[in-house]
């Protein structure tokens, strides 16, 4: 049996590379031990980035009418409202389709992402876990177990690990997983509530309560149901002890439980209907040593697990995803050179890392518990939070830090240097206001997973700009790799975000995953050229 990707999970990680590479033709196996889907709500929102790179994959619009659409954080403070933040950012409309995030059940989206991989001639080998590979020293064939017990052998160009935290296939190379394990547990639970006062959550706004313990919080999802999370204080449960706690929830607690953590630290008058799950966890910070080990590439929580304060964790891993998928699908097709594999890690694991620290901060402001940080968190933080989110710069700071909207390569070696800068546009390596292409067919629907170039005139009529994007055309030709072609000519507006950059003559080559990794003038070829052989790695068309 043979591939050209191996996926070991589906989970989201999994199922949104899956759906990249049939989406661009690649061949590939997804297995997961599992016997299907999960069943459990687990991660509940989905961010504005995210949402944007499921949209190229034609999953964001099952997605949004399953959903609930999220615009605003409220603050409150032992029960009284201490403030709030938009989770739509001001400004960003017409800079996204998605100016929200989306409460929806991971169950709901794994299941949207298996039925888009079926139309797409795919189907997840359920009940099929990863043993090993033949040899660890050269990792390109798998020994894969079904439930029965019957092993057998797939070999692979490349192996994607989307394993979770355990990650059987991380193990296997013998890659560290460094970092710590927090003390505090942490509570999920969904429950059909009954509300008798004005606590219930207005539609769209997720509430946090700000209590002696920390925050907790409650999120609208489907019907009468609400998303309960939180950490538990010490001592309210038992909590498995030392470093080698499971990654995974680990047990539930009984309703009765569940009911006085809610009255002693939500601060709303309501009764706990139907619980219909409950999952305590350990909290852990955790990052692989690497990303990428040749054939094999690490996603998800296999790569990197923290805390889930802002709700960034499906969001990194779908982000991942959509990274490793280009590239994979870039190198399979033979459109780019092995070299572009390099820049995953390269890219990936900066922003994971930085992810990981923001949750931590705000994981400990949330739940430290000696003195100094349970007075400040009663007497200061109430009376900052109302004029802080006043504030546009830290109201627009706050979506950017939860949309995801933040993440660049400017340093990658998967785009070219910044020659120079030009007026206030963006730069190589940053991300491009989704909704600035569409297909060349017209068609107005998903970007989907291409390239795209913009060639604009200028703010006068340039004699010579025909010539120029004949030459430009011309030199594109020279590569298999399929590119959008978008023209702005004289007088046209540009497209969102493109500022000043957009009235000038330039020639903008932009991935398939939203970021920009080129920018010059039109009648420098030399350097376009240089950064298609380079940072992008790709391979001149077969002559005859």
């Amino acid at each position: 049996m043979e591939t050209d990707v191996l996926i070991v999970g589906a989970g989201p990680a999994g199922l949104a590379l899956a759906n990249v590479l049939a989406e661009c033709g690649v061949r590939c196996r997804i297995v997961d031990a599992a016997g299907g889907p999960v069943r459990e709500s687990r991660a509940g929102l989905i961010h504005t980035r995210t949402l944007e790179l499921l949209d190229r994959i034609g999953v964001a619009a099952p997605m949004i009418e399953s959903g609930r659409k999220i615009t605003h954080v409220e603050m409150f403070e032992r029960g009284r409202r201490a403030g709030g933040f938009p989770l739509a950012g001001r400004g960003i409309e017409g800079r996204t389709p998605f100016p929200y995030a989306l409460a929806l059940e991971q169950y709901r989206t794994e299941q949207l992402l298996v039925d888009a991989l079926t139309e797409r001639g795919a189907a997840v080998d359920w009940d099929t876990e990863f043993v090993r590979f033949t040899d660890p020293a050269r990792p390109r064939t798998a020994v894969l177990r079904r439930c029965s017990g019957a092993e057998f052998e797939v070999s692979a160009r490349w192996t994607a690990a989307a394993d979770g935290a355990g990650s059987a296939v991380r193990r296997s190379l013998g890659l560290g997983f460094t970092g710590r394990t927090f003390g505090q547990t942490g509570l999920l639970a969904d429950v059909e509530t009954d509300f008798a006062g004005a606590g219930r959550p207005a539609d769209g706004r997720l509430r946090l309560n700000l209590a002696r313990g920390g925050f907790v919080g409650m999120l609208g999802m489907s019907g009468d149901r609400y998303r309960f999370f939180g950490a538990v204080p010490r001592g309210f449960t038992p909590a498995p002890d030392g470093p080698h706690a499971p990654h995974s929830a680990y047990a539930a607690i009984g309703d009765e439980t569940l009911q006085r953590w809610f009255d002693e630290y939500f601060s709303v008058d309501a009764t706990l209907r139907t619980v219909e799950w409950t999952a305590l966890f350990r909290l852990h910070s955790r990052i692989a040593e690497r990303f990428g080990s040749g054939p094999v590439h690490l996603l998800g929580d296999a790569a990197h697990i923290h805390s889930p304060a802002g709700g960034q964790g499906l969001n990194l891993a779908i982000g991942d995803a959509f990274n490793l998928g280009w590239k994979l699908a870039q190198v399979a097709g033979g459109h780019a050179g092995e070299r572009l594999l390099d820049s995953y890690d390269a890219e990936r694991r900066p922003v994971a890392r930085q992810v990981l620290r923001g949750t931590d901060r705000g994981f400990a402001l949330e739940t430290v518990d000696h003195g100094i940080a349970v007075w400040f968190r009663t007497h200061v933080a109430p009376l900052l939070i109302r004029p802080l989110s006043r504030l546009r710069p830290v109201r627009h700071g706050i979506f950017r830090l939860f949309a995801q909207t933040w993440i660049g390569y400017r340093r990658s070696p998967a785009v070219a240097a910044a020659r120079r800068r030009v007026g206030r546009g963006p730069r190589p390596g940053d991300r491009i206001p989704y909704g600035a292409f569409r297909p060349a067919s017209g068609g107005g629907g998903a970007q989907g997973v291409r390239y795209s170039l913009l060639i604009s005139e200028g703010r006068r009529p340039d004699p010579a700009f025909d010539g120029r994007l004949r030459a430009v055309r011309d030199l594109l030709g020279r590569y298999p790799v399929p590119v959008d072609v978008h023209v702005v000519r004289a007088g046209e507006r540009p497209p969102p975000g493109w500022g000043a950059a957009g009235r000038r003559p330039r020639v903008s080559l932009v991935r398939p995953d939203g970021h920009l990794c080129y920018t010059g003038a039109p009648d420098e070829l030399g350097a376009l050229r240089d950064c298609l052989e380079g940072p992008c790695a790709w391979l001149p068309r077969a002559e005859g």
